[in-house]
């Protein structure tokens, strides 16, 4: 784009000098040099090609039928003259014409029309008596240019004529200034007529153009594109915000009521209660403040990956050990006694660079899902595989999947699926597990279809890379 514009410029100035340069020749040419034309086109080359027609026999001159023919059709005379310029031979000539002439006499003929008539002489190549001749034309057909230095024109351009060449070169400047300006400034003013629509939200994409400014109308209208994306997404995501918080309020509430109930119970001196509902309600005001902890240490971990404000405490980790210790927890919870889940390996380890923590809350949020969103006879396999590069961890279950429209969310903040209990859920899980892989360098995707099972797969860079 630079050496565009410059190019443009430099072409510009090229042009200007040799614009001006022009005008100023033709004005000076004006000023200067006097011009005197009369008759037709390239009469000289006639007369020098007439020779052809003049025959010279001893003693005798004649002219060819063409030769005749051609005075005849142009209204011209001939006269042939010998050494000392005396005439030998004539075809039309008017009367009064000399039959000699000295050399000022042909040097007058030959430079100014002479009784209407303008004159040109040539040789003849042959060694004879006939040594020149003399073709003349009317003055109204034949033409002859003439260009005279004039000394006094030169001198007489100062001052006016200086004058009038300064002017020229101003108005001539102003001129191709106006036309430069012209063509430089419309595409600005279109950028910034966009620009402008742009600030209002309107998002009409520029109509294909070229010159110099091609590169930038391309990317103003992908600007535009990506303007629009974003406006859409920012409405997206505020309807997404506004929702998941009308959510959040909701799941707030239950269990802020059932503490708030709770206590006052045990609270109100004049309610006699028994040691085991003590216990009991006890046990309901701790389920639902480990809820609310949990939900609001979510909403703190995405605000923090979001923003990249997460200290991730890298080290080397075997991602094998790391895998068999989550399922191990799984196995020894009394909710997942009766699960099945399945581990395969064909490494003893494979080492990557992470945080341990984080990439431990990927796998139990992964696995969670597995088996709290599926039916009890649900099976649920984890593999792990080695590639050149990457650590490579499966997590598949035979359980419902998920639904077509749900699949391409899964992994937005704020959203939650049709088949999630917005009682255990935030909506946050899944989007912190993305943005934990992507923040160590990896990739998740999600392959699932209504009724045949769901497969997640992530991977991480080997500690090598």
């Amino acid at each position: 784009m630079k050496w565009k514009v410059t190019g443009l410029y430099i072409v510009s100035l090229i042009g200007l000098t040799m614009f001006i340069l022009i005008v100023l020749f033709f004005a000076f040419s004006y000023l200067v040099f006097s011009y005197n034309q009369e008759g037709m086109d390239d009469p000289e080359g006639l007369v020098l090609a007439f020779q052809k027609e003049i025959i010279v026999e001893d003693e005798s001159v004649s002219i060819t039928n063409k030769g005749k023919k051609f005075l005849q059709e142009h209204g011209a005379w001939l006269q042939v003259l010998n050494h000392n310029s005396d005439e030998v031979f004539q075809m039309y000539k008017p009367e009064n014409t000399p039959i000699h002439y000295s050399p000022s006499e042909l040097i007058l003929r030959y430079k100014y029309a002479v009784g209407d008539y303008t004159t040109f002489v040539a040789k003849l190549d042959n060694r004879t008596q006939a040594e020149s001749y003399i073709i003349a034309f009317p003055s109204k057909q034949a033409l002859r240019k003439s260009v005279y230095f004039n000394f006094n024109n030169f001198t007489s351009l100062y001052p006016y004529g200086i004058l009038m060449l300064i002017g020229v070169t101003i108005l001539c400047i102003l001129l191709f200034a106006y036309i430069v300006a012209r063509y430089m400034s419309n595409p600005v003013v279109t950028i910034i007529e966009h620009i402008n629509r742009l600030k209002q939200g309107q998002y009409k994409q520029i109509s294909k153009k070229r010159g110099i400014y091609a590169d930038v109308y391309a990317n103003l209208n992908q600007l535009s594109h990506q303007l629009e994306d974003i406006n859409f997404q920012r409405k997206k995501l505020d309807t997404m915000r506004e929702e998941w918080i009308v959510n959040i309020s909701h799941d707030l509430k239950t269990p802020l009521s059932s503490i708030k109930g709770y206590s006052e119970v045990i609270a109100n001196q004049d309610y006699k209660i028994t040691a085991q509902e003590m216990y009991k309600y006890a046990e309901v005001i701790q389920i639902k403040t480990v809820y609310i902890e949990k939900l609001v240490n979510d909403l703190k971990l995405t605000y923090q990956l979001k923003n990249a404000l997460l200290p991730i405490k890298k080290t080397t980790v075997d991602i094998i050990d790391l895998t068999r210790e989550s399922i191990i927890e799984f196995m020894n919870m009394p909710n997942y006694k009766d699960r099945l889940i399945e581990f395969e390996c064909s490494q003893e380890q494979l080492l990557i660079i992470a945080d341990p923590g984080l990439i431990q809350r990927v796998l139990v949020n992964l696995i969670n899902n597995a088996l709290i969103h599926t039916d009890l006879d649900t099976y649920v396999q984890v593999y792990i595989k080695q590639t050149p590069t990457h650590a490579v961890v499966t997590i598949i279950d035979n359980g419902d999947g998920i639904n077509k429209k749900d699949l391409p969310h899964i992994f937005d903040r704020y959203y939650r699926g049709t088949n999630t209990d917005p009682k255990n859920s935030s909506g946050l899980g899944m989007a912190i597990v993305k943005e934990i892989i992507v923040a160590h360098g990896g990739e998740i995707v999600i392959e699932s279809s209504k009724g045949d099972g769901t497969k997640i797969t992530f991977q991480l860079p080997l500690e090598e890379n």
